[in-house]
């Protein structure tokens, strides 16, 4: 699908989120206000959480706090060949361009984005340390040792960054804007530009055997938090058949419970607990908060277009392989 139908379609869905919005503005003056003159509450009274927002402030924070354990001889030797590979494949170090917006707006930082375990460590288990620290594996993303297209995770192939790890920051586009009705909210993620629609009727899910690249979203208001159980993924998505693993090597059984609400400081607090008995020992939980950034545009993340990565990829995979 071309980049421009794709944006076409969400710039649509967007479009028809802001006429439900100015319709039901009319009665905003009725609702309890914020210090800002934003209305905390729809004109029909679920806390408003619409608008755009942004983790950029924890960017830098890294996912897992670092270990207290020594790493095994494996592990070593992983971390070793990655090092070795990254420095030969980007001797200057990264880009620092992407990192000029004000990252510490309003929040105290944390240490790390898992804040469950109190150790702040994935508890993946046996099986999924093994896929996660295979080197040959993980190298794909390089596109050292692949055969087809398919051997590259689906951010390469500009289908989907997958959930929740497009709620981590990035180095830029880390922007998500919220639209809300009585009956639903959409998200819309600018990263691969998807968009999720969560209804919050009551509705049962989807049956189990229909299976999606992000899952199966319900939501329900407790009090003023916003709670939206995730199931119905896709081994497509995340599982060992995923040249990296997937999410920490959650797979089509993996479950996600996020539960969003929006503080008296004007910032969105997000957590997520992720369960899977094959990829983790326990359920983990992370926690990013998001900030309120109206004033910036969300620019396009256009990854198809002249989009040459894949094509380059895997002709200099093909010419290794002729030598």
């Amino acid at each position: 699908m071309s980049g421009l139908f794709r944006l076409s379609t969400h710039a649509l869905v967007a479009a028809l989120a802001a006429v439900v919005l100015v319709v039901a503005s009319t009665s905003l003056s009725a609702q309890e206000s914020s210090s800002k003159g934003r209305a905390r509450r729809t004109p029909w009274g679920h806390p408003n959480l619409q608008g755009v927002w942004t983790s950029d402030s924890v960017m830098g924070v890294p996912f897992e706090a670092p270990r207290t354990e020594p790493l095994t001889a494996e592990e070593v030797a992983y971390q070793e060949k990655l090092k070795t590979l990254e420095k030969r494949l980007d001797p200057g170090g990264s880009n620092v361009v992407w990192s000029e917006r004000d990252l510490n707006r309003k929040i105290k930082r944390p240490t790390s984005l898992v804040v469950d375990p109190p150790n702040g460590r994935v508890p993946v288990t046996a099986e999924v340390r093994a896929i996660i620290t295979d080197f040959n594996r993980d190298v794909r993303r390089y596109g050292i040792g692949i055969n087809s297209h398919e051997d590259l995770d689906l951010w390469d192939r500009c289908i989907t960054k997958g959930y929740p790890t497009v709620m981590m920051p990035l180095g830029y586009s880390n922007m998500y804007q919220i639209f809300q009705t009585p009956e639903y909210v959409a998200i819309f993620y600018e990263v691969i530009h998807d968009v999720r629609i969560i209804p919050i009727d009551g509705r049962p899910h989807i049956s189990p055997k229909v299976r999606q690249w992000w899952g199966d979203s319900r939501g329900r208001w407790e009090g003023d938090t916003l709670v939206v159980e995730m199931t119905n993924f896709s081994d497509k998505t995340f599982g060992v058949q995923q040249p990296v693993g997937g999410f920490r090597g959650g797979g089509k059984d993996m479950t996600i419970v996020e539960r969003i609400r929006l503080n008296e400081d004007n910032v969105l607090e997000y957590r997520a607990t992720v369960t899977d008995p094959r990829a983790f020992t326990q359920p983990w939980t992370m926690a990013v908060p998001l900030v309120r950034d109206d004033e910036h545009t969300v620019l396009e993340y256009a990854c198809h277009e002249g989009n040459y990565g894949l094509q380059n990829i895997l002709n200099a995979a093909l010419g290794q392989s002729k030598k």
